[in-house]
């Protein structure tokens, strides 16, 4: 593979001789090569590696990942099944709930904690256990 500079001397070379075989000998490619990057060249304007388009494409764009951090600061206690309803996401749960980690939010909710834990169990002296001990 070729790197950006190499690309760019390539097709300047083609343009001069017009010679794909020659060009093609020089730079170790095959002909097909040097045609390729001749019609990018001519097509887009570079000859730059387009590596913006490999790999598997995200499901989630920005525009679903605005509304999924819309939807959570708006409900602040929706949970990861009720934003795929709401927002008609096609994703799975596992990948809205890397998106949502992804926006910095937890995913479990806040649960309320009982009441004994406000209060304290004995004030300034030390308490001791009751047991309950039955006897038949």
């Amino acid at each position: 593979m070729l790197h950006n500079e190499a690309r760019k001397l390539l097709v300047q070379a083609f343009k001069k001789c017009h010679n794909a075989r020659k060009i093609a000998s020089i730079f170790s490619v095959s002909r097909s090569t040097v045609y390729r990057l001749e019609k990018q060249q001519e097509r887009t304007g570079s000859v730059a590696l387009r590596t913006h388009q490999r790999g598997r494409k995200h499901l989630l764009d920005r525009t679903d990942l605005n509304h999924i951090q819309s939807q959570i600061e708006a409900h602040r206690d929706i949970t990861i099944e009720e934003l795929r309803q709401h927002l008609h996401l096609k994703a799975s749960y596992s990948t809205v709930e890397r998106a949502v980690r992804g926006l910095g939010y937890t995913i479990k909710k806040k649960s309320l904690h009982a009441s004994e834990r406000e209060r304290s169990r004995c004030s300034a002296k030390t308490c001791p256990l009751e047991r309950f001990i039955e006897f038949h």
